[in-house]
């Protein structure tokens, strides 16, 4: 066992470890952690009006049991969906599994080390969800210490139960997939998963007519169907133990509920390192398989031939932000989050207010079209602020930088080739903006068409920033593709950036009283923008010169 725990130590400090982390990634933890703070408030203000509202409508009717009940079933969901792509990004696509697969460990034993990072990620969102309900719940009942207690406990075991038969029943499918074949598409796929995890949440929040309307609609369906909720309840024996704990926490029952708890819970845990000593290594070793494509010869003479060699540096950046997991979903994933995210806030808002498509339709009908292309051009700057293509241009390249220090290709095409890289995964998040602005908002064709055009010179000026950014403070020693994205601030660097700029244009053109008017407002930007497009490449020439030939890697 002791072997285990200093296994466990050591994966541990590989993944948390600060030492050799740069002052800016330890900046940016900080800031990422002073950010989750009201993030949390949100959270617990939202549960407490939804589960005050269920507390008000079940009470009287003793069923408010029911609460519980539904938090439990919903946090075993959330569990096992959070597990997945943890679980199979440590399991099994890790950079450091093939070298610890020659030490000599027990299969249950790498898998309980490779298990820690994941249940870290899994007690973070149990502290943000299932913490706050239970102390929500707790304060609505007057529930005693014991209430406290139990709850503390059920905390600590509550992730366990669904975490384990997801693993199991990710090595069990692992033992038959084609790892080598398909890993890089398993991983896709699981990015995916989360981007529709968060889209499908903002949905489901934006239905939401105000929580403790919400919280006495759930009520009145939960009384209306008892028995279903029952049913429901009894499918997952977990939360139908945790919850009857909890609302008797000073009876026999609620006492001898609990140790059932934990007993399943230490079943299911044995179940899972037998399952784990069987099934792990099977699947591991399908990552070495070979491939058993054969040599095309036809379609390999296809392929070969003269291109322009900034098409060719161009097409290479694409596939290896499509090809490669890590690139896809925090570069192509991420650029989507936001169109799509304001998509479903228009689509979705029960309120009918401002941001509400016939909210939009009335504000716009009574505002002055200049004022209307400055708006859209702000928000543009803030669709396309924090550029993942463009920020991690240089960083992506790697120990592999070398390379193109003894190429036959001029450094101003390989940057320029990343510029256009950038712009034209930008180019997707403008392209569903401005399906947005004609098919919802019903803004006028020839105000999105100038807004398209000016949003291009826009495109291109935050692409040249946010790569000049990369090539002044690139990160070229990373040994995860993920340590490019994780704790840099050059990302709040550009956007600060970009908003000065952008934001000083904007704001003397709102504020001028000698261009009015759509047509002088637009032309007025168009040059501006225009300017800053060959400044911007006037000073990426002088960078590229300064600083191509001496990045240390």
């Amino acid at each position: 066992m002791n072997k285990t725990w200093n296994l466990i130590r050591v994966m541990l400090k590989m993944q948390f470890s600060m030492a050799g982390k740069s002052s800016g990634e330890k900046i940016g933890y900080f800031f990422l952690f002073i950010f989750i703070i009201p993030f949390s408030f949100l959270i617990y203000f939202a549960m407490d009006g939804i589960i005050g509202g269920l507390y008000e409508v079940l009470e009287p009717l003793d069923n408010q049991s029911f609460i519980l009940g539904a938090l439990f079933i919903s946090m075993f969901g959330l569990f096992s969906f959070v597990s997945i792509g943890s679980i199979i990004s440590s399991f099994y696509f890790a950079e450091d599994i093939e070298a610890f697969i020659s030490l000599p460990y027990h299969p249950y034993q790498l898998m309980l080390g490779k298990s820690a990072a994941p249940f870290i990620t899994l007690y973070i969102t149990n502290a943000a969800v299932l913490g706050p309900g239970l102390l929500i719940y707790g304060f609505h009942s007057n529930g005693g210490i014991l209430y406290f207690i139990y709850a503390l406990l059920i905390w600590l075991v509550t992730p366990l139960i669904p975490f384990a038969l997801t693993a199991i029943i990710i090595m069990y499918l692992m033992r038959f997939l084609n790892l080598s074949k398909n890993k890089d598409r398993i991983k896709i796929f699981a990015g995916l998963l989360m981007f529709i995890f968060i889209i499908g949440f903002n949905i489901v929040l934006r239905l939401d007519t105000g929580s403790n309307q919400l919280g006495e609609n759930i009520g009145e369906l939960f009384i209306e169907r008892n028995a279903l909720l029952e049913m429901i309840t009894v499918l997952f024996p977990s939360a139908y133990l945790s919850s009857i704990s909890l609302t008797q926490p000073d009876s026999f029952l609620g006492f001898i509920y609990l140790l059932i708890l934990f007993a399943l819970s230490t079943l299911v845990f044995f179940f899972y390192l037998t399952a784990g000593q069987k099934l792990y290594f099977k699947g591991v070793l399908g990552l070495s398989a070979g491939s058993k494509n054969k040599w095309n010869e036809k379609k390999i003479a296809k392929q070969i031939k003269q291109n322009s060699i900034l098409y060719i540096s161009w097409l290479r950046e694409m596939k290896i932000m499509l090809r490669n997991p890590t690139f896809f979903t925090q570069i192509v994933v991420q650029s989507l989050v936001f169109p799509v995210l304001f998509i479903v806030i228009i689509m979705f808002d029960s309120g009918g207010g401002g941001f509400s498509a016939a909210g939009l339709n009335n504000m716009l009908a009574r505002t002055d079209p200049k004022f209307t292309i400055l708006a859209m051009l702000g928000f543009t700057v803030f669709a396309l602020g924090i550029n993942p293509a463009s920020i991690s241009s240089v960083s992506r390249e790697g120990k592999s930088w070398f390379n193109h220090l003894y190429m036959p290709v001029k450094p101003e095409t390989i940057i320029l080739s990343k510029v256009l890289a950038a712009f034209t995964i930008n180019l997707i998040t403008l392209v569903v903006i401005s399906i947005i602005a004609v098919g919802f908002a019903h803004i006028s064709i020839s105000i999105v068409v100038i807004w398209l055009i000016l949003s291009m010179l826009t495109n291109w000026i935050t692409s040249v920033i946010g790569i000049s950014l990369d090539l002044y403070m690139p990160n070229m020693k990373w040994t995860d593709e993920r340590e490019i994205f994780k704790g840099r601030m050059i990302g709040l660097l550009a956007l600060a950036a970009e908003v000065v700029i952008f934001g000083l244009v904007i704001l003397v053109l709102w504020k001028s009283s000698f261009i009015t008017g759509l047509w002088p407002s637009s032309v007025t930007l168009f040059l501006l923008l225009l300017m800053f497009t060959i400044s911007g490449h006037f000073l990426l020439k002088k960078m590229i010169q300064h600083r191509f030939f001496t990045l240390h890697i």
